[in-house]
């Protein structure tokens, strides 16, 4: 301890310690806020839920199950689901009816308002439910039955008031199965209105919410309760989007705290090697006062053990804090709460530091026990270091440990590493060849020129190596920004400004031309119609679906909308077949053709000229598919799984749908037209957009935070590399200094230096950034292969500029110590 003491206030260890505080502190703070992100927004996208876990059914929930969640402390409520016709006077209408008990929503909020159609301004958020003789209606209701609040309206058997306006619910659904407008009541009422009846078509939902050790408890013991009539779900099974979301973004915070770790691993190894390089006459003096090589090793572990130890400590206080920061900064910017997280993730920075510094730092200091005394009195005697291949090595299987034990994902790890790889082997066979190079064009340059590339020549081992350092450094924060950039907009939804945000659904065809006409009047622009009819299917040439198959593809399990389109839509694109001004059938059997879309054909394992038969209606339609195709369902236009040739569906009864662009202050004209087409269903998808967008906007400011983050990781990257070479840089320019050499001349002569050393290494990151978003983007997140152009320029550009400032700053003492000074030290 006397020794590591010594050793801190000569300065020779605060590289070291400070490098290891910023790799414990950095990890922390991500690996504790991404953790603290990952279960909020988990938490939050359960509002699709409004419960943590449901278990939904046709039979009410049997009694014997509702005393369970007690025993483990989860909260629970009921929600029953029907269609039924409402009355008001001699108006009636089908509408959706919600029957809640007390606590409903246990996750996400139900918002309420006192007008119909109401803007955001004019919402409240409540926690109560509908009292007993008092229903919640959706805005549609108050315009189809005539009807204002105060007035009654019936479910059955029971008059109710409509005392308040739906506004949204955190469960609402987002199809196009919605059986009419929302009706919410409390679930107290709905035996009075003996609706529910033996054989009636009910959903029963039981809403569950606690901690997730105590839901998953409770799950163990329920699962094998559940027979073939019920069926447990959580957000990620519901909703398949959000669970997108969700993976997307774990795998982004997991690849920013792997760069981070990285960029620390880098920073300590520099300052490893340079603590071992200044410490070699300490260990020779001690060998000459008697000190064994055990000893030594000895004195130096535990010197690290006990510095791992502190740096752990500091790094964890100051990661906690910093997480505490941007988590306050998110609380504040979104009023949304954060959980705690868990102590895997203080553990995680924990081990992080020692790992690195086991495999980063001991590897430089190995050697030092065998420094010969002798050392003390011939100061040119070679020292016996570990091998560069030995230490790469260590780095290497470091690097893999930890990539693979944050990640868990091997793909992930073989990504990032064969990523670094290339740019690794790449950089040193390319760095020697300009350095060879650079050195001959030196020769004809001038004398700014001809010193800095001289020195880069001069010292080719440090010059390669701060090479590689400064483009890996450049090439993680390429990566990470970019990934940014390309996720981070696929997340928001980028829709146009005039994106359908409704949808009009059930529309006759006598009423079609009359609505077309009536948005046509008031200036909006509808999207095309199109035809639907529900069909489910029921063989594939010629079999019956397996119930394995079925019970494995979801559009087998229902009804789906089915429709026919002359032309193709701009966001369906055809990967397979032909459309149908070209399509022949190359079986001629005669029969109708469908277009399926990709994934469903896929799952199906459809090929072109398979044959589908589909039940409409108890009516038989068999089509041979003619193309499979793609669709863009964030598009927020009507899209079908299948589309038929025209005319293929006309001996059916077909409804129409449409989608059209809204502003929130014009959506008072919906009253309108409910009242002149009450048989229509308007869908505001303008709301789950803003919820969704509302989740994606966190994910979003969260990643911007924690980029700042790692570009503090990067800069300390290239301080301990330029800070390695200083002591050599002071005694070279003090030399040059006292032969004559302006102070303008040598600070010229380090701008050349960095400046081409960061340029070079700029082109090296982009090389190597290229290769791994390339890898990145077909591996892990599923994407189609981008390159970017852009990045050619102003990478390279922005290393030069960025290194040789930072350089230059770094050895401006080199200007200022007087070379009497440094001639006495040398």
């Amino acid at each position: 301890m006397r020794l590591l003491l010594r050793n801190w206030r000569s300065g020779e260890v605060k590289i070291l310690s400070g490098a290891l505080i910023l790799a414990v502190a950095v990890v922390t703070a991500i690996t504790v806020f991404a953790n603290r992100m990952e279960l909020s927004l988990e938490r939050q996208s359960n509002s699709f839920l409004a419960a943590d876990r449901v278990v939904s059914g046709r039979f009410d929930i049997p009694t014997d199950w509702l005393a369970m969640p007690e025993q483990y402390g989860l909260q629970q409520a009921k929600v029953v689901s029907f269609s039924s016709m409402v009355f008001a006077g001699d108006e009636m209408h089908l509408a959706a009816v919600k029957a809640v008990s007390e606590k409903y929503p246990l996750r996400g909020r139900l918002e309420v308002s006192a007008t119909a159609f109401a803007s955001n301004e004019d919402v409240v958020v409540t926690d109560k439910v509908p009292a007993q003789g008092e229903v919640w209606v959706d805005s549609r209701i108050l315009a189809l039955l005539g009807i204002q609040l105060g007035d009654f309206l019936a479910v059955g058997e029971s008059d109710f008031r409509v005392t308040k306006v739906v506004f949204r619910e955190p469960d609402q659904t987002s199809g196009f199965s919605v059986m009419g407008p929302r009706v919410l009541m409390n679930v107290a009422d709905l035996a009075a209105t003996e609706v529910v009846l033996p054989g009636s078509r009910i959903s029963y939902r039981w809403l569950l919410a606690g901690e997730a050790k105590d839901i998953a408890g409770f799950e163990k013991e329920l699962l094998p309760l559940l027979g073939e009539h019920y069926r447990l779900r959580n957000v990620r099974d519901s909703q398949q989007n959000i669970n997108s979301t969700l993976d997307r973004g774990g795998n982004f915070l997991l690849l920013a705290g792997m760069i981070a770790m990285l960029l620390a691993s880098v920073a300590i190894a520099i300052s490893a090697q340079q603590f071992s390089e200044r410490h070699v006459d300490q260990v020779a003096l001690l060998k000459s006062l008697g000190a064994s090589a055990w000893k030594i090793r000895k004195l130096y572990f535990m010197q690290m053990a006990a510095l791992a130890i502190i740096a752990s400590v500091i790094g964890l206080f100051i990661g906690n804090v910093l997480q505490e920061i941007i988590a306050s900064s998110i609380i504040s910017l979104f009023k949304v709460e954060l959980l705690e997280a868990n102590l895997w993730s203080y553990a995680t920075g924990v081990a992080t530091g020692f790992i690195c510094l086991l495999f980063f730092a001991l590897p430089p200091l190995w050697h030092l026990p065998t420094v010969s005394p002798l050392k003390v009195l011939r100061r040119e005697m070679p020292v016996n270091t570990v091998q560069l291949w030995a230490r790469g090595l260590a780095g290497l299987c470091a690097i893999v440990l930890l990539v693979f034990a944050y990640s868990r994902s091997i793909t992930l790890t073989l990504a990032v590493v064969a990523g670094l790889a290339v740019l690794i082997s790449t950089s040193a066979v390319m760095s020697l060849v300009f350095l060879k190079t650079g050195r001959k064009l030196g020769m004809k340059a001038g004398s700014i020129w001809r010193l800095a590339l001289a020195s880069l020549e001069r010292h080719k081992g440090q010059s390669v190596t701060q090479i590689i350092v400064f483009a890996c450094a450049f090439m993680l924060l390429m990566v990470i920004v970019t990934l940014r950039t390309s996720l981070i907009d696929e997340w928001r939804l980028q829709l146009p400004a005039d994106a359908p945000n409704h949808f009009i659904v059930n529309v006759s065809m006598q009423d079609r031309e009359q609505i077309e006409h009536f948005f046509k009047q008031q200036s909006f622009q509808l999207e095309p119609f199109y035809p639907m009819v529900l069909g489910r299917i029921a063989e594939v040439n010629d079999e019956p679906i397996s119930e394995q198959l079925r019970s494995e593809v979801n559009a087998l399990q229902r009804e789906l909308n089915l429709s026919w389109a002359e032309s193709l839509a701009a966001d369906n694109k055809l990967i397979k077949g032909q459309w149908w001004d070209a399509w022949q059938s190359p079986t001629q059997s005669g029969l109708a053709g469908v277009s399926v879309e990709q994934s469903v054909a896929e799952d199906m394992q459809l090929a072109l000229g398979d044959k589908i038969s589909f039940s409409i209606g108890g009516l038989k339609l068999q089509a041979e598919v003619a193309s499979i195709r793609t669709l863009d369902w964030e598009s927020m236009r009507p899209n079908f799984y299948f589309l038929f040739s025209p005319g293929a569906l006309n001996q059916f009864t077909p409804n129409f749908m449409t989608s059209l662009y809204i502003p929130s202050d014009k959506k008072t004209i919906l009253n309108q037209l409910l009242r002149d087409y009450p048989t229509i269903v308007v869908i505001e998808a303008d709301r789950i957009i803003e919820r969704i967008r509302s989740i994606v906007e966190q994910v979003s400011r969260v990643i911007e935070l924690i980029l700042w983050l790692v570009l503090v990781g990067g800069f300390f990257v290239l301080a301990a590399a330029v800070n390695a070479s200083i002591y050599t840089r002071l005694q070279e320019a003090g030399l040059l200094r006292a032969l004559g050499s302006g102070k303008r001349l040598i600070m010229g002569s380090l701008w050349v230096e960095f400046s081409v050393l960061g340029l070079f290494a700029g082109l090296l990151a982009v090389i190597g950034g290229e290769a791994l978003l390339i890898a990145l983007q077909t591996l892990v997140f599923k994407q189609s292969i981008t390159f970017h152009f852009y990045l050619w320029f102003f990478v390279p550009l922005l290393s030069a500029v960025t290194v040789g400032g930072f350089g230059v700053y770094a050895c401006r003492k080199v200007i200022s110590v007087p070379p009497a000074v440094v001639l006495r030290e040398l």
